[in-house]
Order: C-alpha cells, then sequence, then structure tokens
C-alpha cells in the first residue's frame, strides 16, 4: 500500500487544484472568458486572422498533442526499427526507412484522429456522450498512472508482449530485403499494421480531443488546420529521435523506465481533462483556464514522482 500513497496524495492535489465540485476557479475562468471577448482578432502563420477565443482550442491543440506524440509504444517500435537498419551503415536507408515508417503511421493516426472528429460532430451534444468520453479519460489515465507502479501489470494500455517477439522478428526480416524499395514497402505494411496495434496506447487523447474540437462547431477549414497542427507536433519527438539516430547511426534503446514516466505524465493529463470535461468545461474555453488544467497536471504528475522517489529511497516500496 506504501507504493501508491505517492498516487493518492497528488491525485487529491489535483482535485483542489481543479476546484472540483466548488466554485474554485470559475471566477479567474469567467474573468478570462471576459478579457478574451473584449480583445481584437489575432494574425497567426497558417492560420490567418482569428477570433481570440479561438486561441483556446489552438492551445488545447498544441499542448494535447505535444503530449500524445510521447507514445511509449511508438517510440519503441520506432528505436527497435531504426537500430536494426543502422547496421547496414548507409545513412541513406536508415533515413529512407524511418521516413517512411513516420509517414505511414502519421497518415494513419492522423486518419483516425478526423474519423472522430467527424464521429462527433455529430453526436458531440449529447450529454451521455460528454459523459463517456470524461469516463474514457478517467480509465485511460488510471491505468497510465498505475503503470509508472505496476508498469504491464494487471490491464495495461501497451503493446501486448505477445506481439512484440513478431514485430521484432517482422521488423529484422524487413530491413534484411537486399532491394531498398522491397525494405520500404515492407515497412509500409508494418507501418499500417503497428497503427491499429498501438490505437490502446494513445487513443483517450485523440477520443477527448475530438469531442471538445467537434463540441465547439469549428468550421472544416479550421479543423483541417488544427489537425495539421496536430500531427505535426505530434511528430516532433519521433522526428528528433529519428534525426538523432540518422546522425550519429548510433543505436538507441527506449527502455522501461521512460516508458513509466512518460505514462505518469499522460495518465495525469488525461485524467485533468476528464475532470475538466466532466464537472468545468468552461476552463477548456480560454486560454487561461487550458494552461491552468495542463499546468495543474504536470505540477502533479512531478509530485507523485517525486514522493516515489523519496518512497523508494526509504526502502518503503514492496
Amino acid at each position: 500500500m506504501k507504493k501508491i500513497v505517492a498516487a493518492v496524495i497528488a491525485i487529491i492535489f489535483l482535485s483542489s487544484i481543479l476546484g472540483l465540485g466548488t466554485g474554485a476557479g470559475e471566477k479567474n475562468t469567467t474573468s478570462s472568458l471576459q478579457e478574451n471577448s473584449s480583445q481584437k482578432k489575432l494574425e497567426l502563420p497558417f492560420f490567418g486572422q482569428i477570433e481570440t477565443e479561438n486561441t483556446s482550442i489552438i492551445a488545447l491543440t498544441a499542448l494535447i498533442s505535444f503530449v500524445d506524440g510521447f507514445n511509449p509504444c511508438s517510440l519503441w517500435v520506432l528505436t527497435f526499427l531504426l537500430g536494426l537498419v543502422i547496421h547496414s551503415g548507409s545513412r541513406k536507408k536508415t533515413a529512407a526507412v524511418g521516413l517512411t515508417f513516420l509517414a505511414v503511421t502519421s497518415i494513419g493516426y492522423g486518419a483516425f484522429v478526423y474519423g472522430l472528429v467527424n464521429v462527433f460532430s455529430y453526436i458531440s451534444h449529447l450529454t451521455w456522450i460528454k459523459v463517456a468520453v470524461a469516463l474514457v479519460a478517467f480509465v485511460f489515465g488510471a491505468v497510465n498512472i498505475k503503470d509508472f507502479f505496476y508498469f504491464g501489470e494487471g490491464i495495461s494500455f501497451t503493446i501486448p508482449d505477445r506481439f512484440k517477439p513478431k514485430i521484432a522478428e517482422k521488423l529484422s526480416d524487413t530491413v534484411r530485403k537486399d532491394s531498398l524499395i522491397a525494405t520500404l514497402i515492407g515497412t509500409a505494411i508494418i507501418a499500417a499494421g503497428i497503427v491499429l496495434v498501438e490505437l490502446p496506447c494513445t487513443a483517450g487523447f485523440p477520443l477527448v480531443y475530438s469531442n471538445i474540437l467537434a463540441s465547439r462547431g469549428i468550421g472544416a477549414s479550421f479543423a483541417l488546420a488544427l489537425l495539421g497542427l496536430y500531427m505535426l507536433i505530434y511528430l516532433l519527438d519521433e522526428l528528433a529521435v529519428f534525426l538523432g539516430i540518422t546522425w550519429t547511426m548510433e543505436k538507441t534503446r527506449f527502455e522501461e523506465k521512460h516508458g513509466r514516466y512518460l505514462k505518469l505524465l499522460g495518465g495525469t493529463i488525461m485524467v485533468a481533462l476528464g475532470a475538466a470535461l466532466l464537472w468545468k468545461p468552461e476552463l477548456m474555453e480560454s486560454l487561461r483556464g487550458t494552461v491552468y488544467v495542463f499546468g495543474s497536471a504536470i505540477i502533479v504528475s512531478g509530485l507523485i514522482a517525486y514522493l516515489y522517489r523519496k518512497i523508494e529511497k526509504r526502502g518503503g516500496t514492496e
């Protein structure tokens, strides 16, 4: 039981910060909304002139996509794949394989998010849908936080261990092909399959984001621009890994300890988003409220990690 004391304290702290079930934060949110309504339009790159009230959805898009991009499942596959390719000694082949993998997975994932937005555009006005999405966010978040303490035990939204040997074998066979074209085709096919296998790892964020986006009644062109921004930021961390490996031609391994901390951060943010969506949706309608929710969750995840390390050092873990 001592092992989860940090999580209990932190979740209570998160609830108090968000002021769930109370009037806390309402004054700040109201003043923020009034402040936004009094401001003029903004000129932003790629988006053109937009109403100030839309800056909150842009910030929300940037923040969710950035956190969503730190996907342990996808990072494991990418680092494993590039680790195999660099043995060929060809930077060209490594770059081609990496770009093919990223292109196919991003297209598949983008299509998934776009499909969710279209579905929610018809049903997001239903109260039970909002409640259902919030509950899904709670479940995904709680399981991810659990994985920080008990990684892979019980219910876990990761690539199942039974699939990993098969994925590794397929990747190994693919990169050994003499023809670069054959290797790229094989990489594309595997990447398409990976999109389906890894959806449980990351479906929570797109689900919450798509519901919020659809509920705003945003026009098609602006929604597509937001989706493009989402995928661009989503790919940043994987692009950084790809460029680093391609440049140095040195193998990098994504380890369990990295995945645990990413799951803690993502899980805490997902719980915060679910709570805000269910009890205080107005928080997500202003830039200040959006930053408030994410900032609170980041502080709480840091608190969990800090308390957990303290307990570990004192030999309190079981």
